[in-house]
Formats: structure tokens, sequence, C-alpha cells
């Protein structure tokens, strides 16, 4: 029989309902697999209660000696300077000095006939991002990893380091890396060796250095070498009280066992100190986040095969480099705190403090606290969405911060655009942060944006609020039974990173997750803080910290 065109389009027309009622019914079958039953559905949104108090990880106080420190050797990189956050005044002034091993890049060097060093330079670079460059090469720079005032200056001087750093506990029987903390200066500064180098009035300088040389034909000046912003120090000079420090502790031990490999290099010459003096600026100064991955030590020395070549071109002096990817320290030190950073677990905290370094983080303590059920009455709150099981499928859950403004000094850009959230049982992100695939390794702030959203700002800068979405390790406590431990919060400078780094001295509490062990590494990496308002109900709302749920139930 031959078909029309109006039956070939009812053919399909019936077809099409046929297709969309199987997807509305697949549809329907996923979402009542969570409930009990139910064919009309309302969305809803319910806030639960939370306490949130700060925490200090370091037993931060205004004692020095009083203070537990952080691990902080095994960092991809570290800081350098001193600074008070102008948002956070009460947090005081941290110092950051450095303790790092240099690597010969080759073992067995030949240095010829008759070495003499000319030249040791140190360059350590900043992070730093090239805004253009011109016709004569020269570049301008833009720094990314200093915060505070470059116009401050303060003292920093360079010593050889006479403290063996080991990569292996002995403690251990050898089987553990070696742990080395941000408050042990006095191990390190006791045991400093000769003054290499010493600046009475350094700051950060977004400026490229230049090498320049005089051309003997046009005597004319020109560049020869150009290096991205640094920290950059010369570490010999010929006529001072250390003038054959390099010879005798280089050059000296050619063809010896301490140059055939990296142990026996750095068990004779045990690094280097980078010192920064703290009583060196009374006022806000500022941070250098160093990029030891770039870094550098020169040894540029002639000999007497170089003289017999009567090479014009300097630039090309025999040369032996060193990195420094080896073991290194941070040192930090902050004085001057006028806060207390150990909050109410039980009540909470009408502010939250946030700090990186050796700072602090905040306890988020979900559901408790009582809330009111469908009667009015108020109920436990953990018990409650507990109750909802089968009967309510969870959409989102999100979970939120609000900068409280009126606390801090406020200097707009100056808080940490990300934080981060971790369980504190297993001291890992949580499962929300592993299921967000949005990930960037060339620019971190804009990865992991489902799970921990950027900072909010208003037109002026400041901060207004983060927000989490939390939405599968809340639905697993209701369908799983997971349990619904406390979460850390902290500032993450990368959020990529998900390394941890140990609390000196810390002792494991299997009945309280709070009994801090370990901390995000990404924390000690910041050096910003800021300050969040807490979830206490004497707060308002729109600056109270909230905890919503949304969801979907029966209307029946």
């Amino acid at each position: 029989m031959k078909k029309t065109k109006s039956s070939l389009k009812s053919i399909a027309f019936l077809g099409l309902i046929l297709v969309i009622s199987v997807s509305c019914d697949r549809d329907f079958t996923n979402i009542e697999s969570g409930l009990e039953g139910i064919q009309n559905f309302d969305g809803l949104s319910k806030k639960f209660p939370l306490i949130t108090y700060t925490k200090t990880a370091t037993a931060f106080s205004t004692t020095p000696d009083d203070l537990i420190g952080v691990q902080t050797n095994g960092l991809s990189s570290g800081f350098l300077g001193v600074y008070s956050d102008p948002n956070l005044a009460e947090f005081g002034k941290t110092t950051a000095s450095m303790v790092a091993q240099i690597v010969p890049n080759q073992f067995n060097p030949d240095f010829g006939t008759n070495p003499v060093i000319e030249s040791v330079v140190l360059n350590i670079p900043y992070f730093s991002t090239v805004l253009e460059t011109g016709a004569d090469g020269n570049s301008t720079y833009q720094l990314n990893s200093v915060v505070g005032d470059t116009n401050v200056t303060f003292k920093v001087a360079v010593y050889k380091n006479n403290y063996l750093l080991r990569d292996l506990d002995p403690s251990t029987d050898f089987d553990e890396p070696q742990a080395y903390y941000s408050n042990q200066e006095d191990l390190f500064y006791s045991q400093e060796g000769a003054l290499l180098f010493e600046d009475g009035a350094y700051a950060p300088s977004a400026e490229e250095t230049r090498i320049t040389e005089i051309d003997e034909e046009t005597n004319e000046t020109e560049v020869v070498g150009r290096f991205a912003p640094s920290f950059r120090a010369e570490l010999h000079n010929a006529t001072g009280a250390n003038s054959t420090f390099w010879n005798d502790a280089i050059l000296a031990i050619e063809g010896q066992p301490e140059f055939s490999n990296a142990n026996n290099f750095t068990n004779h010459f045990r690094g280097l100190v980078i010192k920064v003096d703290p009583e060196s600026t009374a006022v806000n100064g500022s941070l250098a986040q160093l990029n030891f991955d770039q870094a550098t030590l020169i040894v540029d020395y002639t000999n007497d095969e170089e003289i017999a070549e009567e090479s014009e071109d300097t630039t090309n002096l025999t040369q032996l480099v060193f990195n420094l990817k080896g073991n290194r320290v941070n040192l930090l030190k902050t004085e001057d705190n006028t806060i207390n950073l150990n909050g109410d677990p039980t009540v909470g905290g009408d502010n939250l403090y946030l700090k990186g370094g050796d700072g602090a983080m905040v306890v988020v303590d979900l559901f408790n606290g009582l809330t009111e059920n469908e009667e009015g009455d108020l109920t436990p709150g953990f018990e409650y969405f507990k109750s909802k099981k089968g009967k309510w499928l969870i959409n989102e859950v999100n979970l939120t911060f609000y900068v409280n403004q009126d606390d801090s000094d406020g200097v707009a850009g100056d808080e940490p655009d990300r934080v981060t959230l971790y369980n504190l049982k297993t001291n890992t992100p949580i499962i929300d942060y592993s299921l967000d695939g949005s990930i960037s390794t060339t620019s971190p702030i804009n990865s992991k944006t489902n799970f921990s959203q950027i900072l909010k700002r208003d037109s002026n800068g400041r901060g207004i609020k983060y927000r989490f979405r939390i939405t599968d390790y809340v639905n697993n406590i209701l369908l799983k039974d997971s349990t619904n431990v406390k979460l850390g919060l902290y500032i993450a400078s990368n959020i990529n990173n998900i390394k941890t780094s140990k609390i000196q001295g810390s002792v494991i509490d299997e009945d309280d997750e709070t009994v801090l062990t370990e901390i995000p590494s990404t924390s000690i990496l910041s050096p910003k803080g800021t300050v969040l308002h807490g979830s206490k109900s004497t707060i308002p709302e729109g600056q109270r910290a909230e905890f919503e749920i949304y969801y979907t139930q029966s209307n029946n």
C-alpha cells in the first residue's frame, strides 16, 4: 500500500512522542530512585546550623618561644622578606628567611691550570610576567608573587650554612624523610659560617637585571645578558675578609670525592642561609615568593688556558653552575600578634581569622545546633537531616563565608582569591574537590571553581564572599552513612596542590580530628590573610556563614 505524506508525518509524530515518553520515564526513574515512591515534586531549600571557629595550627602566641613550627622543607617555593598584612595588623609582623642547599649541575669538573675565581652570583627569580619587550631587547615585568610595599627596604644577608640538611630522618632508622620546621631559626643561625653578602636597604624590584660591558672598538656600553626580576647577590669579594672563600670551598676540591656526587658535595658545602633582619623595618614591608626551579649560583672563573686564548668575550668565562633544587627550609617568624587564634568550639566565633604561612585556619562543624522541623519545634540539626533519607533528593549544597570588611583594614585586592576545604580526619580535600574537573595548570586561580568559587569582590575590589559546593560530601552522609567529620577551611595559594606538611611534635588523636597533625602545603605558601564572619546567630543574615541544602521532595 502506498503511504501518503500525511500518514508518514503521523508515524514520525508518534515516534517522537514515544521517544519523549521513554526519556521522561527514564528521568523520572532516576529521580525516584533516591526517594520513596514520590510522583510530584517541589524544589525547596533549608539552612542548617553549623559552628565555625578559628584554630591555629602552630600554637600561635605573643611569645615566640611558645611557637610550634610547620614543615617548610619539601615546598615548591618559599618566601623572603618582612611583612605586616595591611588587612590584618593584629597578626603582627612575619619575617621570612631561607636555608638552601646548592648542588652542582656537573660533577668532577676540570678547572684547568691555575684557576682563579672571578665572580660568584646567586640568582633566585621572583615569579613574574613580561609585559613588553622593546626593540632594544629590554623588557618590562610585572611581579606576580610579591605582596606588600616594595618601597620599604629591609636588611638581608647571605651566610654559609654549616648545618647538615639531611634527606632522611635518623629517628625513623632513615625510613622517612627528614622534616624541618618554620621555627628552627636558632638551629641554623647558631651554625652560620662566613658572611658572603649584605644589603642594608633591600627591596624586591620589578626591574630586569642587565649585564653590560664596554665594547673596546666602539667604547660603547652594550647589554650582554638579561635576567628576569630576582633576588640577586654577588657572593665573591676579591678584596674582602673572605677573599679566598670560594677558592677554598670550590676550586680546592677539584678531583676530590666531594665533587663525585650530590650527597658528598652537600655534606662538604652545606648550603646558604639567606637571612632577613626583622628589626630593619618598622612599617609594612613585603614578602617575595621565590622561584627555586629557576634559581642558580654561577661561579665564573678564569685559568691559564683561557688567558692564553686572549678571548675578548668576557661573558664566556669558564663557569660552574649550581642549582638550588636540593633541601630547603623556609624560616618564618611572626611577632606582635594581638588576637586569640584559638576559638570556642562550643559556640563558635564572631570573627574567623584565616592566615597563610604559619598562621590560622577555621574549623567547620556542620549540622551542629538546632533546626526547626515541620511542626515548628527545635530539633538537633543532624538528626533532622538524617530523617530525610529516602524522602529528599539533594540537588545542591552551598557553604558560604562572608568577608568581614569592617574588621579588616580593607586594602582592596589584598585578600586571598581562593580558599579550600579539607577533611580533618584524613587531611585530604573533600570529595567535591576530587569530582571537580575544572583544572588549569597554567592558571591555578581558575581551577576547581565549581567546588570553590573565586572570591567575589565589590566594585572597589574588596572581598565579599567565598562559596563552596559540597553536594557530594553531604549527599554521602545522607545516602551512604558517611561520617560527618569536621572540615578545615584554609587559604589556598594554588588550589591544585593537595600536598600536606607536618606540624611539629603533633600526635594523632583518634577521638578528635581537630588535633591537627598536618596542614595543606598550599596554605603555607600564601602570605595573605583575611577576616570572615562566623556562624553565630547574633550575626545578621547576609553576613553570617551559611550552610544551605537545596532539595526535592514529594508534595503529596
